[in-house]
Parts: structure tokens; sequence; C-alpha cells
């Protein structure tokens, strides 16, 4: 049934899968636990700072497999008609987090009357709006995957991983990733291995082999050859470069 005003509440999920549909606008915000969602058809996560707006009538799957806690914002169709973005899942900024994490204590205190209650579903209304914008979608979502990828670099770090640390399905990542930078996320990544081992080399006598591994390449001939595709250089040739560049300096 579609309630007559926005409402919030708090939310935890069993462990098992889920299909619903509603007749209204419903928005997810993560506080604790991870939920794996598939929205009319486009996968992704909510965990940490993000979020899903669901727009009404649209099938969705859920799974939630340890403690969970969400706040739950169930919008009426004809409140919020731009209520809806392109993308169902969105980022909170330093604001809308401090927002989710104060609605969480007055709800979870039982303190608030419907008119803090409608106050708040307002704000968070507002916020949802303002993340899901498509300039500052991919700002925040530009930032995390780079943080992400910055973190991670050494690991085995699949574009599936980082697609779900920022909330959205892989081919979306792709997409959006493609079109604001011009690269691949894979082709990003490289950049980054490529970036921390020129800063290995330069600056300590570590094997390159070694230094190959620690950035996350496979062995030594794939960071020469990553190297000399990206940078038109080697190994061997940053270090000789640095070392020139000391000896001038002293």
């Amino acid at each position: 049934m579609e309630p007559e005003r926005m409402r919030l509440s708090l939310r935890s999920y069993p462990d098992h899968e889920d299909t619903h549909v509603h007749s209204f606008h419903q928005a997810v915000l993560a506080v604790d636990g991870v939920m794996e969602i598939e929205i009319g058809g486009v996968a992704g996560s909510i965990l940490g700072r993000q979020g899903v707006i669901i727009a009404s009538g649209t099938r969705h799957v859920f799974h939630v497999s340890s403690a969970n806690r969400f706040i739950v914002l169930d919008i009426p169709r004809g409140t919020c008609p731009s209520m809806v973005p392109e993308s169902p899942f969105f980022l909170f900024d330093d604001s809308f987090a401090e927002l989710i994490r104060y609605t969480w204590r007055e709800l979870v205190s039982g303190g608030l009357d419907m008119e803090g209650e409608c106050h708040l579903a307002a704000l968070i209304a507002g916020k949802i709006r303002q993340s899901s914008s498509p300039l500052r979608r991919w700002s925040d979502f530009g930032a995390q995957a780079l943080a992400v990828m910055r973190q991670r670099h050494a690991e085995r770090l699949s574009m599936a991983e980082v697609a779900r640390a920022c909330g959205v399905g892989v081919s979306r990542f792709h997409e959006l990733f493609r079109r604001e930078t011009g690269r691949t996320p894979g082709q990003m990544l490289a950049e980054v291995r490529l970036d921390h081992a020129e800063a290995l080399l330069r600056s300590t006598r570590l094997p390159i082999a070694e230094i190959a591994l620690m950035v996350g390449f496979s062995e030594q001939s794939a960071l020469t050859r990553s190297l000399r595709r990206q940078r038109g250089t080697t190994p061997a040739a940053v270090r000789r470069a640095a070392r020139q560049s000391s000896s001038q300096q002293r």
C-alpha cells in the first residue's frame, strides 16, 4: 500500500534473498552491513556511504548475509516528481553521512514526532536528489573508484570489486568511467601501479622483480611491458635516470 506521506523507518533484514515490487519509490540508506541488490537488471551493493533509490513498480531482488542496519525512506509517487535518477545507486558526501547518522540516532531514540519525521524525510530526499545529479555522482563515484585502486593496487584487484565498492554494476561502472575519463578502469589501475613502481624504482634499491610484485604485477616482465607500452621507458631506464639526476644535484 502506498504511504500518504514520506515515511522513515529502521530496518534490519534476515539472511535470505527476497524479491519486492512497491507502488511507491523507496530509498535504502546504509548504516551498517552490506546489501547486494539488483534493480530492474542493474546490480550493485549498498554499503558504507552508499544508498539506492528504487522507482515505483520496479522489481528488485536483494540479499543480506550478515548483521545489518539500514534507514528506509518510503516516498509516494507524486511527492517528488524528479526523485528517481538515471542510476539507482548514489554516494553520500560528508554532510549527507552526518544527516544519516543523526537520523539514525533520532529514530533509535523514538523521540521523533510526525513533524520531525517529515522534516528529516524532506532533508534526506533533497540530499538524494543532489547526490544523484550527474556531476555530483561522477565526482564522488570517480574519487571513490580511484581511492580503491590506490589503496588496493598491490592486490589481484578485479574491476567487479571496484564497481561493488562504488555501489554500481560492472557494466555501468565501465560506462561511466570511460565516458568521464576516456580510459577503461583497467587502464587507470595500470597507471596507478606504474606510478607506484616508478616511485619505488627512483627511491629504493629493491630488485625490479620485487617491485613488480609489490605494486600488483604478476612478474617483472609484465611491469616492463606495461611501462614500455604506456610510458615509452623501462624499469632499468627509470632507475638509471634517477641516479643520474641525483648525482648531478650533488
